[in-house]
């Protein structure tokens, strides 16, 4: 009796360990688009690691990776670091004013 238990406990806890990793691994991410009006900029994430950065005047594309809340976006082989907010849906971007927030769809366009 006391064998089974402690089979049965052992698979239990297997199970739950693969869980745990399989939905636990992956960092929050920003994911379609979002408008900062104090540097009047957009950006729209993709789930692909792309983004495209734009304003009134031009559009650029880029790439973007995260690292717990860090989000990190690269583009001509410039790197720009920021925050990301999960729970707010927000992120800001260091040496830039204000804070990107979620929108349906990106105001700042060519």
């Amino acid at each position: 009796m006391k064998k089974k238990l402690s089979l049965v406990l052992g698979t239990i806890l297997a199970l739950s360990l693969c869980l745990l990793t399989a939905c636990g691994g992956d960092d929050p991410a920003p994911e379609g688009a979002y408008d900062n009006d104090d540097i009047a900029v957009s950006i729209v994430f993709y789930e692909d690691g792309t983004c495209v950065i734009s304003d009134f005047d031009s559009a650029d594309e880029a790439e973007f990776k995260m690292d717990g809340d860090e989000l990190t976006i690269e583009m001509d082989g410039m790197e720009v670091t920021g925050t990301y907010d999960a729970d707010e849906d927000t992120f800001t971007l260091e040496d830039n004013d204000g804070e990107f927030y979620y929108v349906d769809e990106a105001w700042y366009t060519p």
